[in-house]
C-alpha cells in the first residue's frame, strides 16, 4: 500500500512540475510574441490559470502529507495526553468535516457548469473545480487515516510530529545560523 501511495505522491510532483512549466512557456511566448512580434497565444490566460488552480490543489495535498500547512501545535503540547488526543481527534473530525463539504460542493459546481465553457479555450469551466474534488479525495482519505492511527494508538501525540516547519525540510548542511553583529556590519 506505501507504494501505493508513495507513486501517487510521486505522480502528483510530476504534474505539478508539467503545470508550471506550461505556465511559464505560455505567459513567456505570450510576452515575447505580444511585444515583439504585436501577436499573442489567445489561450494562453486562460490555460495558465487553469494551470494555476490545478497547481494549487495538487501541492495543497502534497503540503498536507507532509505536515506542511500552517499549523500551530503548542496547545496540544501543553495539554495531558488524553486531553491532546482527544483535542487533535476533534480537529481531525473537522477536517473530515471540511473535505467532504469541498466533495459535495466541488461534484456539485463540476456538474453544474460542466457545458459552460471558456470563451478563448473553449474548456469546460468544470475543469476549473475537478481540482478541489481531486485534492478533498486526497485529504479525506490522508486525514482518515491518521485519525484512525490516533485513535487505534498507533501513532501517539505526545511525540507525534504535527507540524513541520519549512526548516526542517533542509538536510543540515544546507541551514546557517544567523549572522553575528559583527558580520552583518552592526558592530563597526
Amino acid at each position: 500500500m506505501k507504494t501505493i501511495v508513495d507513486a501517487y505522491f510521486t505522480l502528483l510532483k510530476v504534474a505539478i512540475a508539467l503545470l508550471l512549466a506550461a505556465m511559464a512557456a505560455l505567459v513567456f511566448g505570450n510576452v515575447v510574441l505580444r511585444y515583439g512580434f504585436n501577436s499573442g497565444i489567445t489561450v494562453s490566460e486562460e490555460l495558465s490559470r487553469l494551470a494555476f488552480v490545478w497547481l494549487i490543489f495538487l501541492g495543497a495535498a502534497l503540503a498536507l502529507r507532509d505536515h506542511a500547512h500552517i499549523g500551530i501545535d503548542t496547545v496540544i503540547r501543553a495539554l495531558p495526553p488524553k486531553a491532546a488526543k482527544f483535542c487533535l481527534l476533534l480537529g481531525y473530525l473537522l477536517m473530515l468535516i471540511a473535505c467532504a463539504l469541498l466533495i459535495q460542493g466541488g461534484l456539485k459546481q463540476a456538474m453544474l457548469t460542466w457545458s459552460a465553457v471558456t470563451p478563448a479555450a473553449g474548456v469546460s469551466m468544470s475543469w476549473f473545480m475537478i481540482p478541489v474534488v481531486v485534492f478533498a479525495i486526497t485529504a479525506l482519505l490522508l486525514l482518515g487515516y491518521e485519525a484512525f492511527a490516533i485513535l487505534t494508538g498507533r501513532i501517539d501525540v505526545t511525540t507525534a510530529v504535527l507540524v513541520t516547519e519549512s526548516e526542517d525540510h533542509l538536510p543540515p548542511e544546507a541551514t546557517r545560523p544567523a549572522m553575528p553583529p559583527v558580520a552583518a556590519g552592526l558592530g563597526r
